[in-house]
């Protein structure tokens, strides 16, 4: 822990430098030359951009549209009562307690 910020990325920065004037040897660049992927070596399984967006919007166009059950009418007009009560409740507390 005695090793100042400065001192610990001026080591940092040296082994940086280090590492690229090793990375332009003949050796490292032949290795990246070999680990490059161009279109005779991928041979990857991707589904091209197109086909997968076709089958995204298919997807979206399947899906019914939703349907008002008779629980959803439930909750809403339970919702509705209930926040009409406490506006009543709110109002009478207003003029009961001499609210000017």
């Amino acid at each position: 822990m005695s090793e100042t910020r400065l001192e610990k990325y001026k080591k940092y920065r040296q082994s940086i430098n280090e590492f690229k004037s090793i990375s332009n040897e003949p050796e490292s660049v032949q290795y990246r030359e070999k680990s490059v992927v161009n279109d005779k070596m991928n041979t990857s399984s991707t589904l091209p951009l197109d086909e997968v967006l076709g089958k995204v919007d298919e997807q979206q166009e399947k899906q019914p549209k939703r349907v008002i059950t008779r629980k959803l009418v439930m909750i809403i007009c339970l919702s509705l009562i209930g926040v009409a009560l406490i506006a009543g409740i709110t109002i009478f507390a207003i003029f009961a307690f001499g609210g000017k």
